[in-house]
């Protein structure tokens, strides 16, 4: 006789179904919870993972999961991902502030890791409806950012809450990430996708040119170049994206110096909105930094308090003052000035094999995944810190949508629920 008396399969199958539906929901509700607080994805993409977690524990598949975890970190993209974990860790022992470096670490691999749960366990639970909410979370969040740009953040200021315009800037990248498989999944899917797929980037479009954030609309410009040129000339756009990794790698601890060598007055001046002169007086600053310690970095997520440490001491006694800005709005030199050049590698080859694992997808998806490294690309170049949660979190998201759409892309038959 059992001594703990164990559900029916039929509940704990009905228990599970409830926790992959709470998982996928709280995945699609990501959006809508940006456009609220706008640092808050890794809390949608953790929670999500987590509820995953738990329905594969009900259904008794954890060991499934860690198979499938152990082949996936054993690949040559999973290998050189632990190198490069491992090589950020090793570096907070070199940081001078090494409290600083590892809270910067958990920020970026929290989230990281709750995406790889995500991709191995959550996509084939993605039913078609479900991308029907995440349309409409999409919808929301744009509306809800839109009404608020319009009446001057009034019900922020109404809850007395943080109502600084700029701090759309994360919500809308997010859209424009999430845009991509929402496109593949109606273009392949739903009956006159295109229409679908034209109201959402119109609808976007709308809410970049209201918003602060240049790197959206810069980043929007390429999708709409980069899609239609992987969907006609795959292979062009491969060989553009390798040399494109190839060339922000290589070139980023001199960015700031050639720029200085290229960029005339007439021009900073058509380009003072995106403050292009201050970007190139900060990457001449953080080029310094990696010139005077190019090989091992300064330690993970220094860059906060680089004024503070030795090596700024040695840079130019004028180009300190934009070692101050916190981070160089650039993630490539970021990689450069925080772990050297064993990072700089490593980084840039995750980026090939990551191109290399595209290749094998649906063509349509294809199209879209790469459109969707295009578009990143600049928010990265430009944009934001590197190990931001919120960013790792929100490309994930992203991620994981696309594995679904890229389930249900079918070229001879509709998808199951097509309309």
């Amino acid at each position: 006789m059992a001594l703990i008396d164990t559900p029916p399969m039929d509940s704990r199958r009905v228990l599970a179904d409830g926790f992959w539906r709470a998982a996928v929901v709280t995945l699609a509700l990501l959006p809508v919870g940006m456009a609220i607080a706008h640092r808050s994805s890794p809390v949608y993409v953790i929670l999500s993972a987590v509820l995953c977690l738990i329905a594969s524990g009900i259904e008794g598949r954890l060991d499934t999961l860690l198979r499938n975890l152990r082949s996936a970190l054993l690949s040559p993209l999973g290998l050189a991902v632990i190198a490069f974990f491992v090589w950020g860790l090793m570096s907070i022992g070199w940081s001078e502030f090494r409290l600083l470096s590892l809270r910067a670490f958990g920020e970026f691999w929290l989230p990281i890791s709750a995406v790889l749960v995500l991709a191995l366990l959550l996509p084939e639970k993605i039913k078609p409806p479900m991308f029907w909410l995440l349309a409409g979370a999409f919808v929301l969040a744009a509306i809800i950012m839109l009404v608020e740009l319009k009446t001057g953040m009034a019900l922020r200021r109404a809850f007395k809450v943080r109502s600084d315009t700029y701090i759309f800037n994360r919500p809308v990248l997010t859209l424009l990430m999430l845009i991509l498989p929402l496109t593949a999944w109606v273009l392949s899917c739903v009956r006159r996708g295109w229409i679908y797929g034209l109201g959402l980037l119109a609808l976007l479009a709308v809410l970049e040119l209201r918003s602060e954030s240049e790197a959206a609309m810069l980043g929007l410009a390429i999708v709409c170049i980069a899609f239609p040129l992987a969907w006609f000339l795959p292979r062009l756009v491969f060989a553009l994206a390798g040399l494109g990794f190839l060339a922000a790698f290589c070139l980023s601890p001199f960015i700031g110096f050639i720029s200085a060598q290229v960029m005339t007055p007439a021009m900073h001046q058509q380009l003072a909105s995106g403050h292009s002169k201050d970007r190139e007086q900060l990457w001449q600053s953080f080029g310094y930094v990696v010139q005077e310690d190019p090989l091992l970095g300064g330690g993970f997520g220094v860059s906060p308090r680089m004024p503070d440490t030795e090596v700024a001491q040695k840079v130019p006694a004028t180009h300190r003052r934009m070692l101050n800005i916190g981070h160089p709005h650039n993630a490539a030199l970021q990689i450069w000035v925080e772990l050297g050049v064993v990072g700089a590698v490593l980084s840039l080859l995750i980026a090939f094999l990551t191109l290399r694992s595209l290749w094998n997808m649906p063509h349509l998806t294809r199209s879209a995944s790469m459109a969707l490294m295009a578009g990143a690309a600049p928010v990265a170049l430009v944009g934001h810190g590197a190990w931001q949660g919120w960013w790792a979190a929100s490309l994930g998201a992203a991620i994981i949508w696309m594995q679904a759409a890229s389930r249900f892309q079918a070229e001879t038959k509709p998808c199951p629920s097509s309309m």
